[in-house]
């Protein structure tokens, strides 16, 4: 049975709830994710705080009731050479959602938020080999490997891949 979920762009409103959902990610699951949990998390609030008020990036969630379930990030490149990709980060959904479709439903709103830059004609991401059903989503909605780099997350003794996928969004218009 699949749950109703709300997806949205989260407010500064919500960056406590954020934090809370990013900490348990970076805190279960290590090897699924470049950054480490903070010490104080206070810094975390912080940090979406900033991602959320910067022009041309957006933090989407997936709400089922109250309860935020999922969350991704996604930015627009600054770099004058670079502003035609938009990268996709920290894609997680707790236990209790996986499998009704937040997933999909949150990848998707993160790749739409890029499609309103004018310009952007790619979407960059990277997934932990330690993740195998992000990896079939990504591909399933699109994405393609375009390389691998090997022991790329460190982590108490621990090592994964971490694989580079991009969705080309000039071959979606096309086709």
């Amino acid at each position: 049975m699949e749950l109703a979920h709300r997806i949205r762009l989260l407010t500064v409103d919500d960056a406590s709830a954020w934090a809370q959902r990013r900490f348990e990610a970076l805190t279960a699951h290590p090897l699924l994710f470049g950054a480490a949990p903070p010490r104080d998390t206070s810094r975390l609030i912080e940090f979406v705080c900033t991602q959320i008020a910067r022009a041309e990036s957006g933090v989407c969630g997936a709400f089922t009731a109250a309860r935020l379930d999922g969350i991704v990030g996604v930015f627009r490149e600054s770099g004058v050479k670079a502003r035609h990709k938009a990268v996709i980060w920290g894609m997680y959904v707790s236990p209790e959602a996986r499998r009704r479709g937040v997933g999909r439903a949150l990848l998707n709103a993160a790749v739409e938020q890029a499609r309103h830059w004018p310009g952007v004609e790619q979407v960059h991401l990277s997934v932990s080999e330690a993740s195998g059903s992000a990896r079939t989503l990504y591909e399933r909605e699109g994405f393609a490997s375009w390389g691998r780099e090997p022991r790329a997350i460190s982590w108490a003794g621990g090592f994964a891949d971490e694989t580079h996928m991009l969705l080309d969004l000039r071959a979606e218009s096309a086709g």
